[in-house]
């Protein structure tokens, strides 16, 4: 017994490949944010005067810090950090699994359609509206996956099966369950990636701005530097423990992900005609997701993160403040000498 619950357990736990996807995805995500920001910051000011672009950075930037600065008003800033970046490793970690009870919903309501000949009509209706879209996922995932293809087309006609009362067919729904599980961890990296690409734009962009204004031309470079320091300056000390740890988090997600995508292929679920089939498949994949939920090493792993997000947020609000004060009073002192 032993042996199979170590078994069960090990398929879960996160690989280098797992933790590469996650850096992967928050890499390109916060690049793909700061090429866009440069790009929108240069254009309004190609056509706009310096001081409305200007409030469009700092709006930006205030923005993207606005949910910890309003909750610091009511506890401590510390507290305020651990709370948010906890709810999106835990998302990341269980939302991931949650997540997967979608299925038994989506079935649910197939399964009373039959029944309501009109809501099913309105339904297709609305499911053939958004097709284009789920049309679209499904070309970006081919891309980037190349397992996806594995599940190929069928063909058969939807007349005379449970699929009739859909606006999609038995592929089409196969695709989208091998999707799905990577939604959350997909979203919370390019949430926090987005974030730190816009807010690295707002550092760059305002330096440059602000060197040309104070030094012409010649300062355009000096400002940059100045700020892009500043920038990483305020978020290496708590951000060398805080960043890699949403992406070991984001990590665990990806691997129960990939094992309930993988299902969809190797065990060929959701491959059947009738709501019976398809509610066992949906009891299979619930049965993945409550293994994975209980498991000791999920839990074990969102206490580590857990523990060590606390400790992420206290070096953000009791010490990143005073070493940042003491780096930028040497860049200063450098600064000065350059301009002298």
């Amino acid at each position: 017994m032993k042996d199979i619950e170590n078994g069960n357990m090990d398929r879960f736990k996160i690989i280098p490949k797992d933790v590469k996807w996650s850096v992967r995805v928050f890499m390109l995500s916060a690049i793909s944010a700061f090429v866009f920001g440069i790009v929108a910051y240069i254009l309004m000011l190609t056509f706009a005067e310096p001081e409305p672009v200007s409030e469009v950075i700092i709006s930006t930037a205030s923005t993207a810090t606005a949910k910890v600065v309003v909750t610091s008003n009511y506890i401590s800033p510390m507290w305020a950090i651990f709370i948010f970046n906890s709810i999106a490793a835990s998302c990341a970690v269980i939302g991931t699994g949650l997540f997967m009870l979608v299925h038994q919903m989506l079935i649910n309501d197939i399964s009373i359609r039959p029944k309501y000949r009109l809501y099913a009509r309105f339904s297709i209706l609305f499911e053939k509206i958004i097709m284009p879209v789920n049309r679209l996922l499904i070309e970006i995932t081919n891309l980037v996956d190349r397992d996806f293809s594995s599940i190929g087309r069928s063909g058969q006609d939807k007349i005379g099966t449970i699929w009739q009362y859909c606006g999609y067919g038995k592929d089409e729904y196969r695709m989208f369950a091998y999707m799905i599980p990577y939604t959350v961890p997909l979203l919370i990296l390019m949430v926090n990636g987005f974030l730190m690409g816009i807010l690295f734009a707002f550092f760059t962009f305002n330096g440059a701005v602000t060197g040309f204004q104070l030094f012409g031309t010649e300062g355009i470079a000096i400002g940059v530097l100045y700020n892009v320091v500043y920038f990483f300056i305020s978020i290496v000390p708590h951000g060398i423990i805080e960043i890699p740890i949403i992406l070991v988090a984001a990590a665990l997600g990806y691997r129960f992900a990939y094992i309930q995508a993988h299902d969809v292929i190797d065990k060929e679920l959701f491959n059947g005609n009738d709501i019976e089939s398809l509610k066992k498949d949906a009891s299979y994949i619930f049965g993945t997701t409550k293994e994975y939920i209980l498991s000791g090493y999920t839990w074990k792993m969102v206490g580590v993160i857990i523990l060590t997000l606390l400790v992420a947020a206290y070096i953000e609000t009791y010490m990143t403040l005073g070493i940042v004060e003491k780096v930028m009073q040497m860049l200063d002192g450098y600064v000065e000498l350059l301009l002298s």
